[in-house]
């Protein structure tokens, strides 16, 4: 033992590693104690759980690590910190992340997914005839849409933030895998600042863009594939409703050739009118149709069915680059310089995705119907025939002939109509 009191071992590793490491040292490790890590039971893991439905249910509030570290230290008195907390919570498989949208939800209402089967077949079909696939839809930029991040150092602030959003361009436009239809962009300002586009896009605007400018630029048939916005949706054979009189329920069914008695009440006359509705004929798809064009319009909720969404984003990303310090009236230039920088490429890359989405849908749709195809029979093999007619099917099948008189009536009721812009 040395008069430091290092022993003659220690004293010869650490020269050892001097001439070893050309005279460089490592520091030695600290060992540190550590917290005791807490251990909770079931019971007080049920409680977390617990509570944290409570915020939700009960409460009507977000439970945040401090809300519920204040709570569980009165309740099963939690002597842990808010970090520890954290821990725990991680351990039972909670996550702190994005909120999830209410779209999951309604994309799997009964009446959406018989829409999205008809759809996702006919696209197919569709598909393989060869016809081109055109995307059709409208989307709107504020004039001060710009970068929510620059680089900024001393004397330099970069980009200056509008305070107000300014006036906006409403944009119309079509693509396909080869690209944006050629000569049919439309872009036209309004003094709107209303978050919702829809406002300032009407019939007359839309109509007007389909006959001058998209019609004239496809040079052979296509399917258009457009979302059920209300200026998309207007009918030539609208039936009647509660809110006309007797004397316009009573000349519909007169000119489709459908009696009722003379001393008909209004109930009754509209109980004729909606079991004798026909199938809707929208203004919109008979002027596709007149000139060679098939119509497919996407089920509600689902815009990641239209490849043109994932360019729109592409396009006001690099709109939002440009835009530095740009006044209103310069701002409509760059829109169209940023239109030209998307490529056959960028829709090809989106179209592919588009395929590959479908075919998710599909193979969802396909498991969930295998699902439901389960059947539990309780009688055994040698049941006699007398038992069979006895056992117990709990079966959930699809192919129910009174599941089916249903999907059948959705298909007619639902597969066309207006979603008043749903997918936007």
């Amino acid at each position: 033992m040395s008069k430091r009191g290092l022993n003659r071992g220690t004293i010869s590793k650490i020269k050892k590693e001097g001439s070893t490491n050309n005279g460089v040292w490592c520091t030695p490790g600290k060992k540190r104690k550590g917290r005791p890590k807490l251990i909770l039971d079931d019971f007080d893991k049920c409680v977390i759980r617990n509570k944290i439905r409570e915020f939700y249910a009960v409460r009507k509030e977000v439970p945040t690590l401090r809300k519920l570290h204040r709570v569980l230290k009165e309740d099963i008195n939690y002597c842990g910190g808010i970090s520890s907390l954290s821990g725990i919570l991680k351990e039972l498989g909670y996550k702190y992340k994005k909120c999830e949208s209410k779209r999951k939800v309604l994309i799997e209402r009964h009446d959406i997914v018989v829409w999205r089967a008809k759809y996702l077949r006919t696209m197919k079909r569709l598909r393989e005839t060869g016809k081109p696939v055109v995307y059709i839809d409208e989307t709107y930029i504020h004039t001060a849409h710009e970068v929510n991040k620059c680089w900024q150092g001393p004397g330099e602030p970069g980009v200056s933030k509008a305070i107000s959003l300014g006036e906006q361009y409403i944009i119309v436009h079509a693509g396909s895998r080869e690209g944006f239809v050629e000569n049919c962009l439309l872009a036209y300002k309004t003094k709107s600042i209303s978050a919702d586009y829809h406002h300032d896009m009407n019939r007359e605007n839309f109509t007007k863009w389909a006959k001058e400018k998209l019609l004239p630029n496809l040079s052979q048939p296509s399917v258009i594939v457009l979302d059920n916005a209300s200026y998309h949706s207007t009918r030539i054979n609208k039936p009647p409703n509660s809110s006309d009189k007797k004397d316009t329920l009573k000349k519909w069914l007169e000119d489709n050739g459908i009696e009722y008695p003379d001393n008909a009440l209004k109930p009754e006359l509209l109980s004729l009118v909606k079991r004798n509705k026909k199938e809707p004929v929208f203004e919109i798809n008979q002027i596709f149709e007149e000139h060679g064009h098939t119509v497919l319009r996407l089920p509600p909720y689902h815009c990641d069915l239209n490849a043109i969404e994932m360019i729109w984003s592409l396009v006001k990303r690099q709109v939002a680059s440009k835009n530095v310090n740009i006044s209103a009236k310069d701002l409509l230039p760059i829109i169209n310089e940023c239109f030209k920088n998307i490529t056959a490429e960028h829709w090809r890359k989106e179209c592919d995705h588009v395929i590959h989405v479908e075919q998710k849908y599909w193979e969802q749709d396909h498991l969930i119907e295998d699902m439901q195809e389960i059947i539990i029979n309780v009688t055994d093999s040698s049941t006699s025939s007398s038992e069979e007619d006895n056992s117990v099917d709990l079966s959930i099948s699809s192919k129910d002939s009174s599941v089916m008189s249903g999907i059948e009536y959705l298909e007619s009721d639902f597969s066309y109509g207006s979603d008043q812009g749903a997918n936007e």
